[in-house]
């Protein structure tokens, strides 16, 4: 989890840009974050969200550049040719009269041409395949940028709950240790009155000393989950992160995600890329068929054409025939190649159209696991409220039963350990249902644009 963490990508797509987080962070000592603010912060400034953005933008040009397919090409041409020696032409003998024929010199030494010509397609089925290819990668460059948002969120909701787990971890041992020096100063004064054995006051001054490894565990559980949140929100250390929720502060969010469990994969960014390249290879099918087609261009061409044996322009005659028509190119044979094209590309489709019922049936069983685990979390929340609930009446009686006498140390002991147990599990079962959740999200495809925050 901690690799993944920290070599953590992903992207967003539309709403309005926000300050980057360094500029956001550039001038402030302490950060108040809030689950909603860590998710812009981290979708903001994420370089990889930047080279998807780049990646949508460098498609949408591939997909102009297919579509300017359509528009009349036009050129124009110029050329000088020095004739070192005319071409020559063989005339029989007496042609025109006595002494005429043989060989006669044609043209001149200088030869001048200028040409304008402008072609367009009139019909290509080719064509709009390639256009239709280039669609396909937009789609897939939009779709790409979403998985991406959908990944970045789920590792920082999980960063996010992490450090609130831990927080409040550390808050259930400092009470106890709380309890447990209240503990020792009333077993103290106890024994100073000889009310109870020294026993008591080593047990009691053990049992405080046996805590505090506990809590500097669960101090440093929260500066390792806020050093992973660090790194995915791109904050300096200088800075203090200040978290201004709790864990149970999402206990209104439960069951927000899908309360029945239907299995709707609709929008599962994994699902909807293998689609997308489904699709593609239907199209690229397509183009190489279009090979088979005629393609049909009209063209025109002008032309400026002039010869002489000097440079005296002005006096040149220029001739300038002008052409228009069309060009019809039919395929007839081509060794079977097309044939064996379309082969690959439809075994590839098959390929993919099993891949595709593959990984639905995975995600379905890893849906209804996610939304099992969610189940099981809310059922084990409520337990253990229950649990905590009990713990503290427990050790309310036996700290009672102990300062009238009619307790053991073992039993306060016992009652204050039950407690601290059963808060932390408490907390652990909250903090599993969100990470369910999390998880249940990010197989449905869902994200801060989908949930309309």
């Amino acid at each position: 989890m901690n690799s993944a963490l920290i070599a953590l990508v992903v992207l967003v797509l539309g709403g309005e840009p926000l300050a980057s987080a360094q500029e956001v962070l550039a001038s402030a000592d302490t950060l108040e974050l809030s689950l909603d603010k860590a998710l812009e912060l981290a979708l903001t400034d994420n370089l990889t969200i930047q080279i998807a953005n780049k990646e949508i933008e460098r498609v949408d040009y591939a997909r102009k550049e297919a579509w300017s397919s359509l528009f009349p090409a036009i050129s124009a041409e110029g050329a000088y040719t020095r004739n070192m020696k005319l071409q020559v032409l063989f005339l029989p003998d007496g042609v025109f009269g006595p002494g005429t024929g043989g060989a006669m010199e044609m043209g001149f030494k200088n030869s001048f041409t200028g040409s304008l010509t402008a072609s367009m397609p009139l019909f290509s089925y080719s064509l709009f395949q390639n256009i239709k290819l280039s669609e396909h990668e937009v789609k897939a460059a939009f779709e790409s940028a979403r998985a991406s948002r959908i990944n970045m969120e789920a590792e920082v909701r999980s960063a996010y709950y992490g450090l609130l787990l831990a927080n409040d971890s550390y808050a259930v041992m400092q009470k106890s240790i709380e309890n447990a020096e209240k503990n020792l100063s009333n077993v103290q004064n106890m024994f100073s009155q000889g009310v109870v054995a020294e026993y008591d006051v080593i047990r009691s001054e053990v049992q405080v000393r046996n805590l505090r490894p506990s809590l500097v565990q669960a101090e440093n559980g929260v500066r390792l989950s806020e050093m992973m949140l660090r790194v995915l929100l791109g904050v300096r250390q200088e800075v203090e992160i200040k978290v201004t929720e709790e864990l149970f502060d999402f206990e209104n969010r439960v069951g927000e995600a899908n309360a029945s469990g239907d299995v709707d994969l609709t929008n599962n960014t994994n699902l909807v890329q293998l689609e997308l390249q489904l699709d593609k290879m239907q199209t690229q099918y397509n183009l190489v068929r279009s090979q088979r087609y005629p393609n049909l261009v009209g063209f025109i061409n002008y032309q400026a054409v002039s010869q002489a044996n000097d440079f005296q322009f002005a006096d040149y005659r220029w001739a300038n025939p002008f052409a228009m028509g069309l060009q019809l190119s039919i395929p007839i044979f081509n060794g079977f190649s097309i044939h064996h094209q379309e082969k690959q590309v439809a075994i590839g489709m098959e390929q993919m159209q099993m891949q595709l019922e593959y990984m639905e049936r995975n995600l379905t069983l890893q849906m209804r696991n996610a939304y099992t685990n969610m189940i099981k979390a809310l059922e084990q929340i409520d337990s253990n409220r229950e649990g905590v609930k009990q713990a503290e009446r427990g050790f309310s009686i036996a700290q009672t039963r102990y300062n009238t006498g009619s307790g053991t140390f073992l039993e306060l002991n016992d009652a204050e350990i039950a407690l601290t147990q059963a808060k932390l599990n408490l907390n652990q079962a909250m903090y599993d249902y969100l990470s369910a959740e999390t998880e249940y999200r990010k197989i449905l495809g869902q994200d801060l644009q989908s949930l309309g925050r």
